[in-house]
């Protein structure tokens, strides 16, 4: 009852309004009666006609707004899958290999880097064209190869070091230039035009990497090897300073191989050559031998050091140099401290660094060639 009450009511309201709305133009003289329908019909045609061109603003402006949402979503899933990719690759690169079906001794699970790296592939194949997808596929399999191949070069690492990171390096960037073209489309013939005249070759890479001195760092260095560089390099440095001073080149393998080796322990080997022909015709030379660091000096082939003038001139050369029943005077290096049994010296950080180990046996043969120069000058000049 109520309802019906209500409704008759609402339609009372309506036809009111109604009357009002033709009424009140006639009674207020607002439009003359005879054009009066013909001005009622252009609003109503005006009404509608606004009301279609609002809809289909609306609907564009809705359909916009829905396909922009979606892009940005879109954009940052690829971006999401890109960052993912790229840190997945990370860890390979990292690892220095790919790890195939190996499994994990602590949580008892296959680790498959290999397969985590074809899904990272297989979604961002989703996201991108067959084109951009051939090109990582291609760009991750050299990855592979080139690391691969670096790790098959053995001790031969330290020489290919800049050109490995300058292939790695390049390969990456091809991969992150396909992931920017990629999401940001749009700037591509911008960014382009910009990067033309400032793009990072291969070339570059490479020239800067070989400015870095960048070195393996090998914490279980061959002892072996390194003393065998230090005497053969030493010998080399020696001879372009004087070739008198080196006869024939010494190979010390097996000396070495007893100084590790054999208890007790071979020592005091090393390289000799006479420096110095005094007025008796005894000579005198110097020596460079080995106990823990080396140490060298001047002697007499014999070591009976007969000449008691000698051990002064030695003092003129160097205050270091002592002299005891062997030597007319020895000494250790003042600025070179290679301690061969320990490992630990100073030194040792630059002999162990294939860019400044032959700085370092340079200087100390310069050094060695200073102290003989100014013996046998102090020598000839007191007509020893």
């Amino acid at each position: 009852m109520n309802k019906d009450i209500f409704l008759r009511k609402a339609i009372g309201i309506i036809i009111l309004l109604v009357l009002l709305f033709f009424v009140s133009p006639i009674i207020f003289r607002v439009y003359q009666i005879e054009i009066l329908p013909l001005q009622i019909f252009g609003a109503l045609i005006g009404v509608f006609i606004t009301s279609i061109i609002t809809w289909v603003l609306l609907y564009g402006q809705t359909k916009a707004s829905e396909k922009r949402e979606k892009n940005v979503k879109i954009f940052e899933k690829k971006q999401e899958v890109y960052h993912d990719f790229l840190l997945n690759l990370n860890k390979i690169i990292q690892d220095g290999e790919i790890t195939i079906s190996v499994q994990n001794e602590d949580s008892k699970e296959n680790v498959d880097e290999f397969k985590d790296l074809l899904f990272q592939m297989g979604y961002i194949q989703m996201h991108t064209s067959e084109k951009n997808k051939k090109k990582i596929f291609e760009t991750v399999f050299n990855i592979i190869k080139e690391m691969n191949r670096f790790n098959s070069l053995g001790n031969s690492k330290q020489n290919d070091i800049p050109n490995f990171y300058a292939n790695l390096a390049e390969y990456i960037f091809d991969i992150v230039s396909v992931f920017k073209n990629d999401l940001y489309d749009e700037e591509k013939t911008r960014i382009k035009k910009e990067e033309k005249n400032n793009f990072l070759t291969k070339e570059d890479i490479k020239d800067n990497l070989d400015k870095c001195n960048l070195f393996i760092q090998n914490v279980n260095f061959d002892r072996y090897e390194l003393q065998k560089y230090f005497w053969d390099e030493l010998q080399n440095q020696l001879l372009k300073l004087n070739k008198d001073y080196i006869n024939e080149v010494k190979d010390f393998t097996l000396d070495i191989q007893k100084y590790y080796n054999k208890k007790p322990r071979h020592m005091h080997y090393g390289i000799n050559f006479p420096v110095y022909t005094m007025q008796d015709q005894e000579k005198v030379y110097f020596h460079l031998n080995i106990e823990n660091d080396y140490y060298y000096g001047f002697t007499d082939k014999e070591n009976l050091n007969s000449n008691p003038k000698i051990p002064q001139i030695c003092k003129q050369v160097d205050k270091g140099f002592e002299k005891n029943k062997w030597w007319y005077g020895w000494k250790h290096s003042d600025c070179y401290n290679l301690d061969f049994w320990n490992l630990n010296s100073e030194s040792f950080n630059r002999l162990k660094h294939p860019n400044y180990s032959e700085k370092l046996i340079k200087e100390i043969a310069e050094e060695i060639d200073s102290h003989i120069k100014k013996f046998k000058e102090i020598a000839a000049k007191n007509s020893i």
